[in-house]
């Protein structure tokens, strides 16, 4: 049998989880913007559009005299500078405007519509489906956003009936197809809901990009604010499952990514990185607050030291839910829940072990940065959360 090749270097744990939280703009580097905190991340997910505004809120400088940092997000899909579009594991994420076509490019080829047994859950032929996804990209053409019901009847005035009510599915699966190949990104929300684009129409300026080297360029940026990472959590963030979708992008960064290990776990780094990894001195006790779905939660390399074991249902639970987490020395030490009441949050912060004195000074603190993200007075209280199923959105 091969002897595994050795990894290039051995990091400190603790060193890797304190230099990942500033990467991810959590500590004392912040971003200047909405967009630059989406450039950074690679997207913020964002199904949940109040935990997405709470995941760039937490990463943004604050200015003095202006609106509360969560309603900054919406202003920069109202201006464009920000989209949002289903991407990376069908979900969908906001985007800097201008690193779209680099998405775009990406996402080509996956395209797992194509799979029999997609198509047969739909009822649908491949020449049917494909047909379905150009005719969404000629309608969206003309530069009109559309609701999903305007689309789901202009489909079906040229396709019939039963193709334009695809469109209409809960979990718009045929929307999302219709996105891997930047036909449509949904624009800003008005009265009348969310409405489509197309997405080079939308951003008024578009470049097409090679499908491999977009890829490769994506998880170079992956492994910048959410490595190390090892293949399989490369492959979980993408959303895929078949690790030669992923192996050409690595290979093709040549040195620029090494392999390391951390706490016993292999996996890759940006060259560039891992000196500025081993020269990283970790504060005494530095505590977090995140939201529910946040980029680092859902994302981060590492998993298994990021989330203890024990707990990892508490985090990710019931029908895809992803909690809000307490983050101590950049690793998930607690959840957490939040009531409103008038200009009031509340806070219940849920530890995964008796705090000190000291960490619940440092909790309220951060839940305090909570509040604030919100405009809003921040209590805190400890004591259980989501100690069954999810049940609603609190999450954020």
């Amino acid at each position: 049998m091969p002897r595994t090749k050795p990894p290039a270097l051995t990091l400190d744990p603790a060193k890797v989880h304190a230099w990942r939280v500033e990467r991810q703009l959590l500590g004392r580097t912040k971003a200047a913007s909405p967009v630059e905190v989406a450039r950074q991340l690679v997207g913020v997910q964002a199904q949940v559009t109040s935990s997405a505004a709470l995941s760039i809120a937490l990463r943004t400088t604050p200015t003095r005299g202006t609106m509360p940092p969560t309603d900054a997000t919406g202003r920069a899909l109202l201006d464009r500078r920000l989209v949002r579009s289903w991407a990376m594991r069908s979900t969908l994420h906001l985007f800097a405007a201008d690193d779209v076509p680099t998405v775009a490019a990406a996402l080509q080829g996956k395209e797992r519509w194509r799979r029999p047994a997609w198509l047969r859950w739909f009822g649908v032929t491949e020449p049917e489906m494909e047909r379905l996804i150009e005719t969404i990209g000629e309608i969206l053409d003309d530069g009109r956003p559309r609701t999903r019901a305007e689309l789901g009847e202009a489909v079906g005035a040229r396709l019939g009936p039963r193709t334009g009510a695809l469109l209409l599915g809960s979990w718009g699966n045929a929307l999302k197809v219709a996105s891997d190949r930047h036909y449509l990104v949904q624009s800003a929300e008005d009265d009348a809901g969310v409405r489509y684009v197309r997405a080079s129409r939308w951003l008024g300026s578009w470049r097409d990009e090679d499908e491999r080297e977009a890829l490769a360029a994506l998880v170079e940026r992956y492994l910048a604010a959410y490595g190390p990472a090892s293949l399989k959590e490369l492959l979980r963030w993408w959303g895929v499952s078949v690790v030669a979708e992923m192996k050409p992008a690595i290979a093709s960064l040549g040195d620029r990514v090494i392999e390391i290990e951390v706490g016993g776990a292999r996996g890759y780094v940006r060259a560039e990185d891992a000196d500025a990894i081993q020269a990283t001195r970790p504060a005494k006790v530095s505590v977090v607050l995140v939201g529910g779905f946040d980029p680092l939660t859902v994302g981060a390399g590492l998993r298994d030291q990021l989330i203890p074991a024990a707990h990892l249902k508490r985090v990710s639970r019931t029908a895809g839910w992803i909690s809000p987490v307490v983050l101590v020395d950049g690793r998930v030490a607690g959840v957490w829940d939040s009531s409103r009441r008038a200009d009031r949050l509340t806070l219940t912060i849920d530890l995964f072990s008796r705090p000190s004195p000291a960490m619940q000074v440092a909790v309220e603190a951060a839940a305090r940065r909570i509040g604030a993200a919100h405009g809003l007075h921040a209590a805190v209280e400890f004591g259980p959360v989501f100690a069954g199923p999810a049940t609603s959105g609190a999450a954020d």
